[in-house]
């Protein structure tokens, strides 16, 4: 049986930010999600680009630092 530990990875990132209750730093979901440290940063584009996410700040060449659950927009 295979593990797909990128999907494995998103759920964790996903689930660790569906919790917090408003913004959460990079290097809060890589100590704390339980995600690899590597495919963090990949898994956040890629929600980005899902539009399940919005970045709040990013650093100087263009990596999020803080990001949250996009909101629903009425």
């Amino acid at each position: 049986m295979d593990v797909n530990y990128k999907i494995l990875d998103t759920q964790r990132i996903t689930d660790y930010i569906s919790t917090s209750s408003n913004e959460v730093s990079v290097e809060d979901i890589i100590l704390y999600s339980g995600a690899d440290k590597f495919r963090v940063y990949p898994a956040l584009f890629e929600l980005e680009q899902s539009g399940w996410l919005e970045v709040v700040k990013r650093e100087e060449l263009g990596a999020p630092s803080i990001v949250r659950k996009k909101r629903n927009e009425d």
